[in-house]
């Protein structure tokens, strides 16, 4: 044991008088780089210094953090209004304006624009509709799934961990590079589609079965309209379980053993506890799924085929960039409005532990 140990040390040894050496040939090779890169900065260390005591002897303290805040600030500022406020106030003057790309002006015609995309072009408010009352249907449908499954999911079972990477999976085969695979692979699509159709027709009659319980014909459609769209409500549902998750795990302990000791049931447990403490993290998800929803929908290939040059066919006072400028504000006005909407109802049924 005393050899082995006697070995390693002279291992040890070896290597310290190796790396030694070599750090002594670099110091000798970088010391005149060193001192002639010293030489030439030292003018500018010196100009900095008397910048420095100037400051310190002519301007006061809080003056100077007032500086130090703007200096540190202004990059911020420069970015804000060279990439956001140049091209927000650009994109208001194009809505209301004729873009003539050939000679770079920009002609006022007032709302010639917003009376085409909704008066004469061919599908762009159908489309908004479309997405909008879409929108208004899957939201809470993932909202409930979402928080159910989380509930599930941080229960104590077997393989549970090879469960929850499963159901976020979906957010991962949602990526770009995956959505451009897929688009390539007609018939795995529509594969996909036709057995998310078939699931529950092959085996019974959702509608039927719901009507003869003698359900509103309104909600019925509702129900298997989501049923329909199962395997779109699982795919887009991964970031949100994974919010509810978080929201769960962060619930205090003391409040789960104190109703157990009163006697409470698993469903009061939820609706008393659970529910109300992730209530707040119920406008998160709300605003994730809102937008990723208008980030997926048809409108915004519409305005992808009018971000080009030139005028538009059989309307010559109308240009591209003008009718792309006009239907990316009407787009952006209703994503805040259903936001909008969304947060104000959600924010009723939101609880608060600390107040």
């Amino acid at each position: 044991m005393a050899k082995i140990k006697q070995f390693f040390n002279s291992i040890g040894t070896w290597l310290g008088n190796i790396l030694n050496k070599i750090g002594k040939f670099f110091g000798k090779i970088l010391r005149p780089i060193k001192e002639f890169l010293a030489k030439i900065f030292r003018p500018v260390t010196n100009l900095f210094d008397k910048i420095s005591n100037w400051v310190k002897d002519h301007i006061q303290y809080r003056k100077r953090q007032a500086i130090w805040g703007i200096v540190f600030v202004l990059p911020l500022m420069i970015g804000f209004i060279y990439f956001f406020f140049i091209p927000f106030v650009t994109t208001v003057i194009y809505s209301f304006s004729f873009v003539d790309t050939t000679t770079n002006k920009v002609t006022w015609i007032g709302l010639a624009n917003y009376k085409y995309i909704f008066t004469q072009h061919a599908s762009f408010l159908e489309e908004l509709v479309a997405s909008i009352l879409e929108i208004a249907l899957d939201v809470p449908i993932i909202l409930i799934f979402s928080l159910l499954m989380a509930v599930i999911l941080n229960t104590k079972f077997k393989a549970r961990g090879l469960v929850r990477g499963i159901f976020f999976m979906p957010v991962i085969f949602n990526s770009q590079a995956i959505d451009v695979a897929m688009s390539a692979s007609t018939s795995l699509q529509g594969a996909i589609d036709a057995t998310t159709q078939d699931l529950f027709a092959m085996m019974f009659s959702l509608e039927e079965f719901f009507l003869n319980a003698n359900i509103p014909s309104t909600f019925v459609g509702y129900l298997t309209g989501a049923v329909q769209k199962i395997y779109e409500i699982v795919s887009f549902s991964g970031v949100q379980i994974l919010i509810f998750l978080s929201g769960i795990q962060s619930v205090p302990k003391h409040l789960y053993e104190a109703a157990k000791i009163e006697g409470a049931t698993q469903y009061e447990i939820f609706w008393k506890i659970t529910f109300p403490m992730v209530s707040p993290l119920m406008l998160t998800a709300a605003v994730y799924t809102v937008v990723d929803a208008f980030l997926r929908s048809p409108i915004l290939k519409l305005l992808k085929d009018h971000d080009k040059p030139g005028t538009i066919s059989q309307f010559e006072h109308l240009s591209y960039y003008g009718v792309h400028a006009a239907m990316s504000w009407v787009y952006a006005l209703a994503v805040l409005l259903v936001l909008g909407i969304v947060m104000l109802i959600l924010s009723r049924m939101v609880f608060y532990y600390d107040e």
